[in-house]
């Protein structure tokens, strides 16, 4: 038997290597064959008709062939004895945009009805140069709308459906620049690294990648990761060294293995000059605060993370977790004030600190008693989950066994965790939180393939041990990713029936403005939903609802039969009813009549997106709708103010009074307690003097930090005052009208 190693640098020598014949050109038309079958086919492919399993019932079958090809080219190109980098980027891409357009190159308007309530606040604040904080939540923490609204109007783009449809894949590919930065940090073989890229986009089919704060948020994010842990690390990695509890003793197996002296997973921080050292801590900072102004979750998440690098010494800025608290504290306390006032604990820790019950809400309260097709894509997520979970362990503990200590991954992993113990979210701070784990899990996940800090040594011939080492990893790789790129194409698209936005939905908003007028517009809609908490019910209809004129819109929720539902759900345990009960539930016209009776000048809406989320997730008859519209048509009590293809309005032939005038937006209100002006005096002095802490941080070696004290003897009472000042402000604006 004879043995060939190199080190990491040489140039490798595999003549009797298989792959070593196969030049990156085939793999590379492998590629373009691929793209063909992806796309090709779809023309012509409408996903009109989806059923509960969502976009995977309509989709040809050379489409799924060609996603295929693309999985196996890339793996087969790791699989390469060394890194072809030009054609692994390009493969990603080409990954990326295939994944993240299979909707849009069918559908002709932007996805999700959340964007157009997105592109309803954009307008209004463009539109007013205000925002609406007793209008919805969202506009307490508005930054991202006004930003967008910005550069709309800066350039003259006033029609915003081409940015709403395609931002899902420019928001995708802006994510892998900087986890571009953070696979430069980790001490892995190009495989893994490769490999890591790979599976973050499609790994994360969560969805929030649409024009939103927390796709914005989630950007910010990963960018402050990159950030940090590019430049902001030790430049000596620490580990635990040998011994046991320091006594001297010889230590066990066990105890080695966890407290053992090991590799750091990291590679030496980078080192850059002392003004680009500040320009980045500054940067971070004016993340920190752009975060915070923008989405309610990603600050704390920024905060959280900084601080658990910190404690676990993989980063020199300590301070900066104390200036991130200071800016959350600041932003919830005076500029979300409209969002809080009524009752602070209700609104700020809504669903906090039950954990259990919000990861039950997140995840097995999300499988409905509806379609059953429906409840196969839920579970399927979940799956997809636990699946990666899994291999994030294995990926942790054939790292360990190899002696590499991946604190960084770890803590990238688990952090985001802790975000359970915040306000349930509305049932979907699981898929947040599994969106924000995904930085770490996908290195985690990568390393149990190829765990290795360096390539595999290249064998001329040797034990079959030997070629498992080197073939192995490339056939359950291949495995995973066909299953997990299966898998995405299931649950990434499997609520598409009711996700995608048709045209005559927008129309039909339309038609209320202009036959209202200058009037308020009550809008009457049906919902299948069973209501044994009324504050719980959804108070809108599926659909594009508010996407211009926001504040001129009131809903009106129409329940019908809730009976037998109610009965049942309400025992002890809740008994879902049967598909006949459910489908047996038809909705009254004079229950519709006396509603809009009840609420002058209002419109009923009818959407196709809303009948066939009422169908799936309620288990509804698939005729509920048509059967309801035939009888609305033959009563003789409705006009018809639109319909369309997919959308109708009505509104009574005799009407009653006039639309009751909507309240005048507030606007921004901070709300004023007696020490509110200290406090804003206090917040921007605190937040110069723990900044310039940590530009002079910077400039000391470890041992000097207490240098540091000076800053901190003026930044102390500061911080005292600044949180006594918000706690007076909870105590003494709390339950303001």
């Amino acid at each position: 038997m004879s043995v060939t190693t190199r080190s990491a640098t040489e140039p490798e020598v595999l003549p009797a290597d298989p792959l070593a014949k196969l030049p990156a050109v085939v793999l590379a038309l492998g590629v373009g064959l691929g793209a063909v079958l992806f796309w090709v086919p779809l023309r012509g492919v409408t996903p009109r008709e989806a059923t509960g399993l969502g976009l995977i019932s309509v989709l040809p079958l050379p489409t799924l062939l060609g996603a295929a090809v693309l999985t196996l080219t890339f793996v087969a190109t790791l699989a390469l004895r060394r890194p072809t980098p030009w054609l692994l980027g390009a493969q990603i891409v080409v990954t990326v945009v295939a994944l993240h357009t299979l909707a849009q190159v069918m559908e002709p308007i932007a996805r999700f009805p959340t964007v157009w309530q997105h592109s309803g606040f954009i307008e209004y604040i463009t539109r007013t140069g205000s925002v609406g904080t007793d209008m919805d939540a969202r506009f307490s923490w508005p930054a991202f709308f006004a930003f967008v609204g910005f550069l709309a109007e800066s350039v003259g783009v006033h029609d915003l459906n081409s940015v709403f449809k395609w931002a899902p894949v420019f928001i995708q590919l802006l994510y892998l620049l900087p986890l571009a930065m953070i696979v430069r940090v980790m001490k892995a073989n190009w495989r893994a690294k490769w490999f890591a890229v790979w599976l973050f986009p499609v790994a994360n089919w969560v969805g929030q990648d649409y024009v939103a704060p927390q796709a914005f948020g989630y950007l910010i994010y990963l960018l402050f990761l990159a950030i940090l842990l590019t430049w902001f690390r030790p430049s000596v990695l620490r580990t635990r060294l040998g011994g046991k509890r320091g006594k001297g003793d010889e230590p066990g197996r066990v105890y080695t293995f966890l407290f053992g002296p090991k590799t750091p997973g990291e590679e030496p921080v980078r080192d850059v000059g002392l003004w680009e050292k500040r320009s980045l801590v500054i940067l971070l900072v004016v993340l920190l605060v752009v975060g915070t102004a923008a989405h309610q979750l990603t600050p704390y998440l920024l905060i959280a993370s900084c601080a658990a690098l910190t404690i676990v010494g993989r980063c020199t800025l300590r301070g900066l977790p104390v200036i991130g608290g200071v800016i959350y504290l600041a932003w919830i306390s005076f500029m979300a004030y409209g969002y809080w006032r009524a009752d602070p604990g209700s609104t700020l820790f809504a669903g906090g600190g039950n954990p259990i019950a919000t990861i039950l809400e997140s995840t097995s309260g999300r499988i409905g008693f509806g379609d059953p097709d429906l409840g196969k894509i839920q579970r399927l997520r979940i799956v997809i989950v636990l699946v990666i979970m899994a291999l994030t362990v294995v990926g942790l503990l054939r790292r360990r066994i190899r002696g590499i200590d991946d604190r960084v991954a770890l803590i990238l992993l688990i952090v985001p965790i802790s975000s359970f113990g915040l306000q349930s979210y509305g049932g979907e701070i699981a898929l947040r939180t599994y969106m924000f784990m995904l930085p770490g899990a996908v290195f985690l996940a990568a390393y149990a393939f190829y765990p290795d800090p360096k390539p595999v040594p290249v064998v001329r011939a040797g034990p079959r041990r030997q070629r498992v080492r080197r073939w192995g990893p490339t056939v359950m790789a291949s495995t995973f990713a066909l299953l997990l790129m299966g898998g995405f194409m299931v649950v990434r698209y499997g609520n598409e029936a009711f996700e995608q936005v048709r045209p005559s939905e927008l129309r039909a908003i339309d038609a209320m403005l202009e036959d209202a007028g200058d009037k308020p517009v009550p809008m009457v809609w049906v919902s299948g939903e069973v209501v044994t908490n009324g504050d719980a019910a959804s108070a809108t209809p599926q659909g594009p609802w508010g996407y211009r004129s926001f504040e001129r819109f009131s809903y009106v929720r129409v329940e019908f039969a809730q009976e037998p539902y109610r009965t049942k759900l309400m025992a002890t345990p809740p008994v879902a009813p049967t598909p006949a009960e459910a489908a047996s539930r038809r909705p009254s016209v004079d229950e519709i009549v006396a509603k809009m009776q009840e609420n002058p000048g209002s419109y009923l809406f009818s959407s196709r997106t809303n009948d066939t989320y009422q169908v799936l997730n309620f288990g509804l008859a698939a005729d509920w709708n048509s059967r309801l519209v035939r009888e609305i048509k033959e009563s003789g009590q409705f006009t018809e103010v639109y319909s369309g293809p997919d959308a109708s309005v009505y509104k009574l032939v005799e009407q009653r009074g006039e639309p009751a005038k909507r309240p005048t937006p507030t606007g921004l209100i901070i709300g004023v307690s007696n020490w509110t002006p200290a406090g804003l005096i206090y917040l921007p002095v605190l937040i110069g003097v723990l900044t310039a802490r940590e530009l002079r941080r910077i400039r000391l070696s470890p041992d000097q930090w207490t240098r540091l004290r000076p800053y901190t003897v003026v930044a102390f009472p500061l911080f005292v005052g600044f949180v006594a000042i918000v706690v007076e402000r909870f105590l003494t604006l709390k339950g303001s009208p």
